[in-house]
């Protein structure tokens, strides 16, 4: 990615099609992540705690800043939750991201941030679940069947040994699309539900991707999660009960210092303490799980870390092929 002393290099915009042509496969993605929470850890990233609007209630707009000097990938992007988007047939996250020159700081590429977002959540997701899960869990269960359950669904089947899974979506007709799209894909049984009790209990692999709410409406009791189990909460606490938050012995997030500011702004009012985050963990710092019973979980908000990583192998293996389409400057 170095410009030429003598030659601006060309910007480039990729689209949604051309981001997911180009994109890692998920194992790839996880090695990505994994050597950007490595270099996290060891104190040479820098990836502050994004910084958002929120034009209406359960709406948000934040812009995300890292750079990861070992991966030369910089840049900054701008993503937007709006789960309203839905009812109008449009996406609920979406995003651009600016892939920066580490060298002199020109703007490189612009590109589509949707798929980008969707990967390294579930790549960070799985991370996380190589160190807190039961290495045999052969059983997924989904909350919430949109973009996030089929990135998820590709990421934990490429990394565990999958041979049940039950997805549930409070639109039925999400569930059974769902089912019918991936079943060929992840080569798994899917099996959509009626109920939120279904995706979690008993299941040795949980995923929470419905809609980020600020003020919860917990769905997941007590009792439901496995002792055992683990659990990926990525719409945050939205769907789950203090109680049955309680019940976790391990819990960690992507990044601590992002999780207390989202605190002091009012979100995870009941929230209990996390361990450490996901530098820690990969880094061996902090211990993953240390028994079969315990129930360990993760609640990452999203780090930019993991987006600038992708971004940068994206627009690689783009320019490689001549893939983008040329923006004046």
């Amino acid at each position: 990615m170095d410009a030429s002393a003598d030659r601006v290099p060309r910007l480039l915009y990729l689209s949604d099609a051309e981001v997911r042509a180009t994109a890692p496969g998920p194992r790839q993605v996880v090695e990505l992540l994994t050597h950007a929470f490595l270099e996290r850890a060891e104190g040479r990233t820098e990836v502050p705690p994004k910084e958002g609007v929120h034009p209406s209630p359960d709406a948000l707009l934040h812009a995300m800043p890292a750079s990861v000097p070992a991966l030369r990938a910089v840049g900054v992007k701008w993503i937007a939750s709006y789960p309203a988007n839905r009812a109008r047939r449009l996406p609920a996250v979406n995003g651009l991201l600016v892939l920066n020159d580490p060298d002199t700081g020109l703007p490189l590429a612009v590109m589509d941030a949707g798929w980008i977002t969707a990967l390294r959540t579930a790549g960070a997701s799985v991370l996380a679940a190589h160190f807190l899960a039961r290495p045999a869990s052969s059983s997924l269960g989904i909350l919430g069947c949109g973009v996030q359950a089929r990135s998820h669904l590709m990421a934990f089947a490429a990394a565990f040994p999958l041979r049940r899974v039950r997805v549930h979506d409070r639109h039925p007709e999400r569930a059974r699309a769902l089912a019918e799209e991936m079943e060929g894909t992840v080569g798994v049984p899917i099996e959509p539900v009626g109920s939120v009790r279904e995706v979690v209990e008993g299941l040795e692999l949980v995923v929470t991707a419905g809609s980020i709410h600020r003020v919860p409406q917990p769905a997941v009791q007590p009792g439901w999660l496995a002792p055992g189990a683990f659990a990926s909460l990525v719409d945050f606490d939205s769907a789950w009960s203090r109680a049955a938050l309680g019940e976790l012995d391990l819990l960690f997030t992507d990044d601590v210092a992002q999780l207390q500011r989202f605190r002091d702004s009012g979100w995870f009012r009941d929230f209990p303490a996390v361990r450490a985050d996901l530098a820690a963990l990969v880094s061996g710092t902090k211990a993953g799980r240390t028994a079969l019973h315990q129930r360990t979980a993760t609640c990452n908000l999203g780090l930019a870390l993991g987006d600038v990583a992708l971004a940068a192998e994206v627009y690689r293996v783009a320019h490689e092929r001549g893939l983008g389409t040329p923006l004046p400057r």
